[in-house]
């Protein structure tokens, strides 16, 4: 079953704590709303292959980090009540085009030597925002407590309270299959309130498969590339422009072009292009080798819709697998009747 408190904690830094046990963690002491949390990030695998994937990008953008900026201090829970699954507050790194499975770099613990580990990456921007009040930590991931009558054991606060699984929650076998799903990875994200700009840190284990069933996030396994089908890593057939704002009334006349990149004939039936909502639309038709297509985006509510203020738009398999994803900002979307090229 997926993680029962899915969340999202906002608040800022106050102090940081490494441990070098058998299951590292860094962690991080948050404070919110009058209350104090800790974040326990893990920096090493207890499946081998050890080391984590990493990612940092800064500067970050994507269409959703207006809505992060509305909410308020503390934890918001994104497992019940009105938050659940609102696909503008959720991670999913396969579906959500957050990060790329090939732009993740495999990162140890701690090793000999400047800016060659997961400690040199994480501390020094965990201690700027120890420093620097203006920076606020948006940190998604499994819940823990409020432990009534229970002190922190690293920091001492009372009640224990916290976040972990601070790193993709899907893909994994074994005995960690059973938090599997789909829209509740983890990842640390970090607002600069002086310069208002954003960076992202996402973290993901070597043994996790990126390969997930949309429902349960677990693994696909035993996939088939035949001819005609693709490897959902590298899309045969690929997202290349789109009609956002089109002159006039939108419903019904916006569209998504698409590319078939290979040197067959590209068989659409089954596939599906679907926003940010998962509202889906059917395709049909072959794309000869080469060649591209237009799909216009058909009227009504319960069809793909693409929003002028930015989002997401994917291309999904027969089976359930987002095969290429694209995000763009509300600055792409801006001229009315131009096509988005990306």
């Amino acid at each position: 079953m997926p993680l029962k408190n899915y969340s999202l904690l906002k608040g800022k830094a106050s102090n940081i704590a490494i441990d070098d046990d058998e299951s590292p963690h860094m962690e991080i002491r948050i404070e919110a709303a009058g209350l104090s949390y800790r974040v326990a990030v893990n920096v090493r695998s207890n499946v081998a292959p050890n080391d984590l994937l990493y990612r940092k990008q800064d500067p970050f953008a994507h269409p959703f980090l207006d809505e992060f900026l509305t909410l308020p201090e503390g934890r918001t829970d994104l497992s019940n009540g009105p938050n659940k699954n609102r696909a503008e507050l959720v991670l999913d790194y396969v579906r959500g085009n957050f990060v790329q499975r090939e732009a993740m770099k495999i990162a140890p613990f701690q090793r000999t030597g400047p800016d060659n580990d997961l400690r040199d990456y994480l501390e020094p921007i965990i201690r700027q925002g120890i420093a620097d009040e203006s920076l606020t930590f948006y940190i998604f991931g499994e819940a823990w407590g409020p432990e009534n009558g229970e002190a922190d054991k690293y920091f001492g606060f009372v009640p224990g309270n916290g976040i972990h699984d601070v790193h993709m929650n899907q893909g994994s076998g074994g005995r960690f299959k059973a938090s599997n799903g789909a829209n509740q990875d983890g990842a640390l994200l970090i607002h600069f309130g002086t310069t208002n700009h954003w960076a992202a840190i996402f973290l993901a284990f070597q043994s996790q498969d990126w390969n997930t069933d949309a429902h349960t996030g677990h693994p696909l396994d035993d996939i088939v590339v035949e001819p005609g089908k693709i490897d959902p890593l590298k899309p045969g057939v690929a997202i290349i422009a789109a009609l956002i704002n089109p002159s006039g009334n939108e419903d019904g006349r916006e569209s998504v072009t698409l590319l078939n990149r290979t040197d067959a004939a590209f068989d659409l039936r089954g596939w599906r292009l679907m926003d940010r909502d998962d509202r889906a639309q059917p395709l049909e038709g072959k794309v000869r080798a080469g060649e591209t297509i237009r799909i216009t985006l058909l009227a009504g509510p319960d069809n793909p819709h693409l929003r002028n203020k930015g989002g997401v738009i994917r291309l999904v398999t027969p089976d359930g697998i987002a095969a290429h994803a694209i995000s763009y900002q509300k600055h792409e979307a801006a001229r009315e009747g131009w096509t988005t090229i990306f």
